[in-house]
């Protein structure tokens, strides 16, 4: 550091402007160069995994150096031009050392393999080598520590790796020590099949500790990995682990939006809901991870604003019936509900879709044609055409009910039915046809024709119509 007041003023400007040219010329990093990796560093203390503080961490093949922190943890920069694999050496006195392998890629944050260094006798006066405590034979394998069990596929820009620690011990829970090391093997047992993997397959311990790293495949599903040893021809085996592969990252052609019911009263009753649901998967159609954010808009009533996507990729909201309602019903009496995600990490690239939900309103008088009929002793039939709407002439909701009867003679057609969830007008939603036929010797006088429409609760409200027909007399 210099200090300015030791030099006469005239010097102090000249070193000054030197200074700054120094400051100047000094090369800039260009950050898109730099490859950021991190990792963990633990220790294994009376049967758990603990963060090993002040590890000194090495990347071997650019002798870049750290210490890790009170929590284990470790971070390095590399200058690199292109994508490299690296080993990472993590080294401390007393322990056991331990070593990785990452991949360092230029302008990306790599997460290494949790690395596990095992405590180990100190040196003795003879000047050997320190050795881990005495034991009996390996007769147990443990999974020890915090494991990550969900990953999600490959290239999903997110986790992709799970690294698993396991501890060997004898009979009676001590740690294996080096003069029982045995090798343990890892296999996935069950998993989506699409090119999941561990390494390495196969550790030979090191003070009582192995691990792998199992790596996701472009499928998501559960993943169960096996680790066994053989000794004495008797196979010793854990508890298969299992791990969940998450989908990746939201994709536009696999990002749809459906309501429960699309023709609700929303016109005749406040405070009627309706489930929407958006459908979110990743490039591959597997559902995105649990927990992906979808939020939730509409033109007209209330939208519950967010909801979080379960196992299957379902985001479900609800919407609510309430001010404001279509400014023009007659033209249109829909609201346009909108889902919205992000397609990346850093919220830029946003995806949409959009449902149409029918905001029906009260129900309309019935309308037939004719409304008036004659009929003779002869069996003859007569037509009859009707409607039932709301209105604004839209379709009325599910589950209302419609029902014609007659006082005497036969109906066909049309009589009795259910409305099914419709947003289009017409044939079978809102126009409908019966005949009516005398039979044989009709003595009554007069035959009366009802149209009942009861309404479901919540629904557009009952109406009914009643027709005479008047028998005729003569030829």
């Amino acid at each position: 550091m210099f200090k300015l007041s030791r030099f006469p003023m005239a010097n102090q400007a000249v070193t000054l402007l030197f200074l700054i040219m120094i400051w100047a010329c000094k090369p800039v990093n260009d950050t898109a160069n730099l490859a950021v990796v991190e990792g963990t560093v633990y220790t294994y203390q009376n049967g758990e995994l603990k963060p090993l503080q002040d590890a000194l961490v090495t990347a071997v093949e650019v002798y870049q150096q750290t210490a890790t922190d009170v929590n284990g943890a470790f971070s390095f920069s590399l200058d690199l031009e292109s994508e490299q694999e690296i080993t990472i050496k993590a080294t401390k006195a007393g322990y056991a050392d331990a070593e990785v392998s990452a991949i360092a890629k230029p302008g990306e944050t790599f997460k290494a393999p949790e690395m596990t260094m095992a405590a180990v006798q100190s040196s003795d006066t003879s000047g050997t080598q320190p050795t881990a405590d005495s034991s009996g034979v390996a007769a147990h394998i443990i999974l020890t520590g915090d494991v990550t069990d969900h990953i999600y596929i490959y290239s999903s820009g997110l986790p992709e790796t799970s690294t698993l620690n396991f501890v060997v011990t004898d009979a009676e829970g001590n740690p294996v020590d080096d003069n029982h090391k045995v090798t343990v093997f890892f296999r996935i047992v069950n998993g989506p099949g699409g090119g999941e993997y561990v390494f390495p397959d196969s550790m030979t311990t090191q003070n009582s500790l192995v691990r792998t790293t199992v790596s996701s495949g472009i499928k998501a599903g559960p993943v169960q990995l096996e680790a066994y040893f053989i000794r004495d021809n008797q196979v010793f085996r854990t508890i298969p682990v299992r791990i969940t592969i998450y989908g990746g990252l939201p994709d536009a052609d696999h990002f749809s939006i459906a309501a429960d019911r699309y023709n609700i009263a929303g016109q005749a009753h406040f405070g009627l809901t309706d489930d929407i649901t958006a459908f979110v998967g990743d490039q591959y159609g597997n559902p995105v991870a649990p927990g992906t954010v979808v939020y939730f808009t509409t033109e007209y009533g209330i939208m519950q604003g967010a909801a979080l996507t379960d196992e299957l990729g379902r985001a479900t909201a609800t919407y609510l019936t309430a001010a404001p309602l279509p400014p023009d019903p007659l033209n249109n009496s829909f609201t346009t509900i909108t889902a919205r995600t992000y397609g990346d990490t850093l919220g830029e690239k946003i995806l949409t879709a959009e449902a149409s939900v029918l905001l029906s309103a009260a129900t309309a008088d019935i309308e037939i044609s004719p409304s008036t009929f004659e009929y003779t002793d002869i069996n003859t039939s007569v037509g009859f055409d009707f409607s039932v709407k709301d209105i604004y002439g839209n379709p009325l909701v599910a589950d209302t009910r419609v029902n014609v009867t007659g006082t005497a003679g036969e109906l066909f057609g049309n009589t009795d039915f259910t409305l099914k969830d419709a947003v289009t007008p017409g044939n079978g939603t809102t126009d409908f046809v019966f005949s009516w036929a005398s039979g044989d010797s009709l003595n009554d006088e007069q035959v009366y024709i009802t149209i009942t429409v009861t309404s479901p609760e919540g629904g557009n409200g009952s109406r009914s119509l009643q027709i005479v027909g008047t028998k005729k007399t003569g030829n």
